[in-house]
């Protein structure tokens, strides 16, 4: 109902049902129609059809047994559906059936605060109850233009530390929705500003070099996966060691995301090292390769020394592709057995090609004789 007032198109309805949803949507699917996707125990349903997306929903009523708490539900009436959400704007629908269709039922002044640009809770205890709605409401603040109502602002303010109550799943499944935001660093700053960023995990901040990272990062050809390890490694910037544990525990990070953010560590120690004008192609591959792409990505982003940021850029578009002209075999025609030798031959060549010492198939067979001799 939100975006239909806002006059934004979507394909993607949502419906509640006072009554049993999954009965409605089955008997709702016309024939040659995919079978929708039932849930019985939660009393909810989804309709595909074509580009159409319907997900339905019994009425329900909750409550919470402790702050952080997941609901506690039961069947119940729209008005009581309603005032369950989060904030006045989501508290509205338009009712669908013959006698009220098309009318809007909103009982608590969603449409006019829409209209105004405001966000309001629908209660003293909604943060406390579930503080991840602290950041949801900030992305919705930052999505659509709008602003907190003053004692909505107040309660955020006052009940920022119930979301130490939350669980680590559901507190970063919110990050990783700000992130698919369209511009994620202004909602990320907006949190810093609040303090619920220090609130989620005392090490997280969000200043202007992070802001401008997560901007130039979406100019970079990245898919979805890709981008968000990007946002993850350049928000975890510059954290000790500890502080990365201690994320990792608070935020139970998935390994897609861990080994990336790991490797920032290591490459903020690495950036004096890599600023060094005389390091060498080779040198640079040493020092980088078998480091995650995300973080490198966020590296080069990051890092403040001009010659290290290049050795970084240099590394990600042209020194990680290079491999010498001899295989594994080549070097085993020439009588190289099997075992370490073959191993540090191959790298040594790869060295000579990334410095230019070996520059064709043929220098590098010379070479790599040379040093088989060497090593006999």
């Amino acid at each position: 109902m939100r975006d239909l007032l806002l006059g934004n198109t979507s394909l993607d309805l949502d419906v509640v049902v006072e009554g049993d949803a999954t009965a409605v949507a089955l008997a709702a699917v016309l024939p040659g129609e995919p079978a929708p996707v039932t849930h019985p125990a939660f009393g909810t349903a989804t309709i595909c059809s074509g580009l159409f997306r319907i997900d339905l929903a019994s009425a329900r009523a909750e409550s919470y047994e402790h702050p952080g708490a997941l609901p506690v539900v039961r069947q119940g009436a729209i008005e009581q559906d309603l005032v369950r959400r989060d904030f006045t704007v989501n508290a509205m629908a338009l009712a669908l059936d013959g006698r009220h269709r098309g009318e809007l039922l909103d009982l608590h002044g969603g449409r006019s605060d829409l209209e105004h640009g405001l966000l309001r809770v629908m209660h003293e205890r909604s943060f406390i109850d579930d503080a991840t709605r602290i950041l949801r409401g900030v992305r919705y603040e930052q999505r659509f233009g709008f602003s907190f109502e003053e004692r909505t602002m107040e309660l955020l303010q006052r009940d920022r530390p119930y979301l130490d109550c939350i669980s680590a799943d559901r507190v970063r499944h919110e990050l990783e929705r700000t992130f698919a935001e369209d511009e994620p660093e202004q909602t990320l700053r907006r949190l810093d500003s609040l303090g619920v960023l220090e609130a989620v995990h005392q090490s997280l901040s969000f200043g202007p070099q992070k802001g401008w990272a997560y901007l130039r990062t979406r100019r970079e050809s990245l898919s979805s996966a890709q981008l968000q390890a990007v946002y993850w490694c350049v928000l975890a910037w510059g954290m000790s060691a500890s502080e990365l544990e201690a994320l990792d525990r608070r935020l139970n990070l998935p390994r897609r995301v861990k080994e990336p953010v790991a490797d920032t560590l290591t490459l903020a120690l690495l950036e004096p090292r890599l600023d060094d004008p005389d390091l060498t192609p080779g040198g640079v591959y040493e020092l980088l390769h078998g480091r995650s792409q995300s973080a490198l990505t966020a590296a080069e982003l990051m890092f403040l020394r001009p010659v290290a940021r290049a050795n970084v850029s240099l590394f990600l578009r042209r020194l990680r592709y290079v491999r010498p002209s001899l295989t594994g075999n080549d070097l085993r025609a020439i009588g190289v057995p099997e075992g370490p030798l073959l191993g540090r031959l191959l790298t040594s060549l790869r060295t000579a090609r990334l410095n230019g010492e070996a520059a064709s198939r043929e220098e590098e067979v010379a070479l790599a004789r040379r040093l088989f001799d060497e090593a006999r």
